[in-house]
């Protein structure tokens, strides 16, 4: 009887990790404010994260186990209904805003970010497409051109929510997955270029991008203001020192840390296990980042090869900037670690990609098993 090909168990094994991780991470962050809302219970946060994970290892199973050559059939769609989406957050009684930000869509108690459906709605668009249109893309007008407009319109809905990070990353990978598939570096290097100048204007234009440049390059200017930040979450990562303060004794998240649970949980994690424990988080996504490119190498044609190295990107790249903003190597930005910070948007969609990697590795072996490739 012919067995079944195996799930990628390494991959899983690390996604599981860095899942518990993050549920504990953000039991310890938001424990405080429980104590002293009473709306809010110390363990909140946490428990809604762990609903999210059920609802998401749900689809992490369903996305593992559907053929990713059925994208292909819907990618126009997709990428219709993300635009649509990213609207809808300005729609009166769906959209949400909080601050001034317009980033949420809901539906009664249900809540969804459509910036981060549009990350992965852009990979699988993109892949599916390049392969469709691979002879045309080392055109400017017929090939390459098309793409460029599809992504700047997604990166502009987002960047007006406005969530400068999240663009920025869409607009990334976006090149990536268009230089895997074939454009020529002369025509990326021209856009780039011209790509400069609207990009400096949004951020020297608008005041508080603005402030966050100044923050990052000298924070001591102003201690109790812009360099707040900056300021307290090199004291966060800096007190931990090598094996940390202990599992919720961290300081800096009692009012110090903006957004600990989210953006700062990185920070929060180093002051509570330390070294060793930040350590750890960045060993497991360089292990992520080796099997998603791994199974990139190994895919068993182009389709899968342009999603698994989109999905790959769009998870490491994410990593990397997180926690290059708590360590102030990179200016603020808001952007989540993946499988840790909350959120059940950002949960499911880096869930979902996991399960598309776990198809397309699924396959490769099917493939090798029987001999062919493509």
């Amino acid at each position: 009887m012919r067995k079944k090909p195996q799930v990628d168990c390494f991959l899983l094994i690390v996604v599981s990790l860095l899942c518990i991780i993050g549920v504990l991470a953000i039991f310890s962050a938001g424990a405080p404010f429980g104590y002293i809302d009473d709306n809010a219970p110390p363990y909140g946060w946490a428990m809604n994260q762990l609903k999210w994970l059920g609802l998401g290892v749900l689809f992490l199973f369903f996305a593992s186990r559907l053929n990713y050559h059925f994208y292909k059939r819907f990618d126009r769609v997709v990428i219709l209904f993300v635009i649509l989406s990213l609207l809808l957050v300005f729609a009166p009684k769906l959209g949400r805003q909080i601050r001034g930000v317009h980033r949420w869509i809901t539906f009664g108690s249900f809540q969804i970010q459509p910036s981060e459906l549009a990350k992965l709605g852009i990979i699988i668009y993109l892949s599916c497409s390049l392969v469709r249109k691979k002879d045309r893309i080392i055109s400017f007008i017929g090939g390459f051109l098309p793409y460029l407009i599809i992504i700047s319109l997604i990166f502009l809905l987002v960047m007006i929510e406005p969530d400068l990070g999240s663009a920025l990353i869409i607009a990334g990978v976006g090149f990536v997955l268009i230089y895997a598939g074939g454009a020529k570096i002369s025509h990326m290097l021209y856009v780039a270029a011209l790509g400069i100048l609207p990009i400096y204007f949004s951020i020297s234009k608008i005041g508080y991008r603005k402030n966050r440049i100044i923050a990052f390059l000298n924070p001591e200017s102003d201690p109790l203001g812009i360099g707040f930040q900056p300021l307290h979450l090199k004291m966060s990562i800096g007190a931990g020192g090598l094996w940390g303060m202990g599992p919720g004794k961290g300081n800096e998240k009692l009012f110090y840390l903006p957004t600990p649970h989210t953006d700062s949980i990185f920070a929060v994690i180093g002051e509570e296990f330390g070294f060793i424990g930040t350590s750890l988080i960045i060993l497991l996504f360089l292990i992520f980042t080796w099997r998603g490119l791994k199974i990139a190498k190994r895919a068993p044609d182009e389709l899968g090869r342009l999603l698994a190295i989109g999905l790959t990107c769009l998870i490491s790249g994410q990593a990397l900037i997180n926690m290059g903003v708590a360590t102030v190597i990179l200016p603020t930005t808001g952007s989540a670690l993946p499988f840790i910070s909350y959120g059940g948007s950002s949960l499911l969609t880096s869930l979902v990609a996991i399960g598309i990697l776990l198809n397309i590795s699924k396959q490769s072996k099917l493939n090798k098993r029987n001999g062919t490739r493509g």
